[in-house]
């Protein structure tokens, strides 16, 4: 049996999410850590550190309609999850 390991990044930050979901980033769970705090577990990307320096730098451009829904999405997965 063949075992592959697709690598992850992770992270509670929901607009790097949103941010991370918006440009195609495929998210793959939505998790709670030990503290109760929603962990999103996307799969990660070659390009992933250049593109989240460029988040938190301020440099990062893109449809800001596109952003809120992204988020709005977010927002629901951790709505409910809450309910659970």
């Amino acid at each position: 049996m063949k075992q592959t390991t697709e690598q992850t990044f992770q992270t509670h930050d929901l607009y790097l999410s949103a941010a991370l979901k918006l440009r195609g980033f495929k998210l793959l769970d939505l998790k709670q850590d030990g503290n109760g705090r929603g962990v999103f577990v996307f799969q990660d990307q070659p390009d992933r550190q250049r593109f989240v320096k460029s988040y938190f730098s301020g440099e990062l451009t893109g449809s800001l309609k596109g952003f809120a829904n992204s988020w709005a999405d977010l927002k629901g997965f951790i709505s409910e999850m809450e309910r659970k």
